[in-house]
């Protein structure tokens, strides 16, 4: 185990390797969990501006087996992307999934005693309610979905049977600073250069927005403490906003109207839903509370500097 260090506000410095790193929620955990702990970075691309930063291949077990070692606490953020899942199966399952094992044989090898992992409310698949709690079915419609439930079930297993402790949260909608893929540096993109936005259906379709800068103490809480020990948790609002209320947020933002394209609804579009937060606020005293305009101010004025 790594050095610990009680200070004045109780927290403990840990040393916490963060897999994916140099992705959106990688970046954003660097930021917040360094100020207090002694971290280090593993992506699988070349080049990082992150000090203490490994390049490895999660889909090579000796890879992983050299560089998942001698931390405190293995936060896992990797992952092959809802998106390229639909084109790329099998991709999704070697990186997802494979991935994941080769991490989980690692903790054990190498004597980790916790891993906290990122998994997607997509799983749910079609929704039975409006606020989706934990303990909902889960049939997923992606192989992304998929790969996400089974790791669940990995990571359960590997907790029953090598006493690997671990922590989910089931992201709904994230978005924030250093995302740049996804719906909202679409829209800010396509609004700024006065291209027309796509809009299927009437746009009245229903996510749970979570500002990213609000999961952090989340992620410490369960760093530090036994807190939410081999649970899954949704890591949301509970609060529903609709894909035409985001758009008029941003355009009053940008004081720019945008010219909106109207699409028949597509296929396999799944329904409205929103995270039922109880469990969440139950454990942990708390849940991310940056309204949506709060948060896409502050996205769109970290957009504006950061061209992506």
């Amino acid at each position: 185990m790594g050095r610990f260090f009680k200070s004045k506000n109780f927290l403990i410095l840990l040393k916490i390797l963060i897999l994916g790193s140099e992705g959106f929620v990688g970046n954003n955990l660097v930021d917040g969990l360094s100020k207090n702990h002694e971290i280090f970075c593993a992506d699988m691309i070349d080049d990082s501006h992150h000090k203490n930063y490994t390049r490895f291949d999660v889909t090579n077990s000796e890879s992983v087996l050299k560089t998942v070692k001698d931390v405190d606490v293995v936060i896992n953020l990797v992952a092959h992307s809802l998106v390229s899942s639909i084109e790329g199966p099998t991709k999704n399952a070697q990186v997802n999934i494979i991935g994941l094992l080769n991490i989980l044989e690692a903790c054990k090898n190498n004597n980790i005693k916790k891993l906290i992992f990122t998994s997607a409310s997509s799983l749910v698949g079609e929704p039975q309610t409006f606020h989706v709690d934990e303990n909902h079915s889960t049939v997923p419609k992606t192989a992304y979905g998929i790969t996400k439930l089974a790791s669940e079930h990995y990571l359960r297993l590997y907790s029953e049977l090598y006493g690997l402790d671990y922590v989910i949260f089931r992201f709904f909608n994230i978005y924030g600073p250093h995302q740049k893929n996804g719906l909202i540096p679409t829209l800010y993109n396509r609004i700024i250069n006065n291209e027309p936005l796509t809009i299927f259906g009437e746009g009245d379709q229903v996510r749970d927005y979570v500002f990213i800068q609000d999961i952090v103490s989340f992620f410490e809480k369960t760093c530090i403490s036994d807190i939410g020990k081999n649970s899954i948790f949704n890591m949301g609002t509970g609060k529903g906003t609709t894909i035409k209320e985001i758009i008029e947020i941003l355009a009053k933002i940008l004081q720019i109207e945008p010219k909106i394209e109207l699409k028949p609804i597509r296929l396999g579009e799944i329904g409205n839903f929103v995270s039922n937060t109880n469990l969440l606020k139950k454990t942990f005293d708390l849940i991310p509370n940056t309204t949506v305009e709060d948060g896409l101010r502050k996205t769109t004025n970290w957009l504006e500097k950061n061209s992506v």
